[in-house]
């Protein structure tokens, strides 16, 4: 009897209010961990405590923290119960408040072998990296895979730079940017990881295509990219009737790339779709007439009147891009419950999640 009541107490149950979903928690698992286990959409983007998105309020029960919290949460949060999923344990069965979170059942993350078969110049600071895994993966389009190579520590997360598919895919594409001063794509440009092996585990992250009705908005920068050409190529194999206007934030018109792929998706798009670079830093002397400045003033203007409390803005890229464009469609009229972001946090940012 002893044995069975240490058996039973070995793991706590988590529930999320509203929702009503619950899971259970294994010893010094994170929240987050658990939840992603167990195939539920927990709100998050950087996994390690630093970017704030798996912000929620403890409602009951006891948690214990894998990092301080103080480092991420002001005094205020602090007193007011909330915590970071990704660095709480669990003491008991807690209860939480995560208003925004979504019923969505996502394929749980496992772990593969992997190999780079293949290395592709896009641009001169980013490169296709494609990688074959000892069995398929299934994904939701707009997802990530975590990489980790055993002369670097730590992993580093990279979106599908592809559509699903129904069987799964054998071999991933990746979209990688070189970071100055990274680990992982310094080998890389230097060609230390050509037919290099890697672990690969995945997938993760709660960028997806929603339900709706409204007009559709992406913007992307740099490799943000990835993430979008995969939602948009899967979305287009379906009936959408949503208008469409994609951005893409680029600092010259050599930074432009995966344009004809871009061209197939307005091609197959059921409703009207229009493609818009934004160039920041073209020379002015160029033959460049296409949009200058950046991406959020370049939404304004040529995008207004697609915003409304119906459409759906899905922005890929740095955080003052991200910050920026959030900024400027809410006060256009875009609900908060409507902006999905995937911020590309890299070494600068102090994280190595995309270097």
């Amino acid at each position: 009897m002893s044995l069975f009541r240490f058996l039973k107490s070995s793991s706590n149950r988590v529930t999320i209010n509203p929702s009503g979903v619950s899971f259970s928690v294994k010893p010094g698992q994170s929240i987050l961990e658990a939840g992603l286990a167990a195939g539920y959409a927990m709100p998050h983007s950087c996994t390690v405590g630093t970017c704030g998105t798996c912000k929620c309020k403890l409602q009951q029960g006891r948690i214990r923290e894998l990092s301080n919290f103080a480092y991420i949460l002001n005094g205020q949060e602090l007193k007011d119960g909330v915590i970071l999923t990704c660095q709480a344990a669990l003491k008991s069965d807690v209860t939480l408040s995560v208003p925004d979170f979504e019923i969505k059942k996502l394929t749980p993350p496992e772990d593969f072998d992997g190999q780079i078969v293949a290395i592709e110049d896009l641009t001169h600071d980013t490169k296709r990296v494609r990688i074959k895994l000892d069995r398929p993966i299934h994904f939701d389009a707009g997802q990530y895979v975590q990489i980790h190579h055993e002369a670097i520590y730590g992993a580093r997360s990279y979106s599908f730079a592809m559509a699903p598919k129904d069987a799964g895919c054998r071999e991933i594409d990746l979209f990688i940017r070189h970071v100055p001063g990274g680990e992982f794509t310094g080998m890389l440009f230097d060609g230390k990881l050509d037919q290099g092996t890697v672990k690969v585990h995945g997938p993760a992250g709660n960028f997806w295509l929603r339900e709706g009705l409204g007009p559709i908005v992406c913007v992307a920068g740099g490799s943000g990219l990835a993430p979008i050409v995969s939602l948009l190529e899967q979305a287009a194999k379906s009936s959408q009737g949503r208008p469409c206007v994609m951005f893409f934030g680029a600092r010259t018109r050599e930074d432009l790339y995966c344009l004809d792929r871009i061209n197939e998706i307005e091609k197959s798009w059921d409703s009207p779709f229009k493609f818009i670079p934004v160039l920041s830093n073209e020379p002015e002397d160029s033959d460049w007439t296409g949009m200058r400045g950046f991406v959020n003033s370049a939404i304004e203007s040529a995008a207004s009147q697609y915003l409304s409390g119906e459409t759906q803005v899905y922005v890929c890229g740095p955080p003052p891009m991200i910050d920026a464009v959030s900024e400027t469609v809410g006060a256009l009229g875009v609900t908060a419950n409507n902006i999905h972001a995937d911020k590309f946090l890299d070494a600068s940012h102090g994280l190595s999640r995309h270097n």
